[in-house]
């Protein structure tokens, strides 16, 4: 019995630590996120220097400008709002995000 049991409690123990790590479908990984968003806040600030824009409310220039970004860096709309969705609910990784974006601007 005590040879049946242990090998199973090892695949399980190594089936629960991959599965802890990895994102669900469709999520950016830190990386991912921390490129989007260095990207996305420096493009803000360009458009706030040279428009004095302040930002309430998106202009059409701004969704383009975002939709480059989107395209360039090969990812859609709807991954970066399922990605903050849920980063925001895992506050540790999404300050690890911030930590990454500060650090590389």
């Amino acid at each position: 019995m005590k040879k049946t049991l242990y090998p199973l409690c090892i695949t399980a123990l190594m089936l629960t630590a991959c599965s802890s790590n990895s994102l669900p479908e469709g999520i950016l990984d830190k990386q991912q996120m921390t490129d989007f968003l260095r990207e996305a806040y420096l493009l803000e600030s360009y458009c706030a220097v040279e428009t004095r824009y302040n930002f309430d409310s998106l202009t059409p220039e701004m969704i383009y400008a975002y939709d480059d970004l989107l395209a360039e860096q090969g990812i859609t709309r709807e991954q970066v709002e399922a990605s903050l969705a849920y980063y925001v609910k895992h506050p540790e990784e999404y300050t690890a995000i911030h930590e990454a974006v500060v650090a590389s601007l």
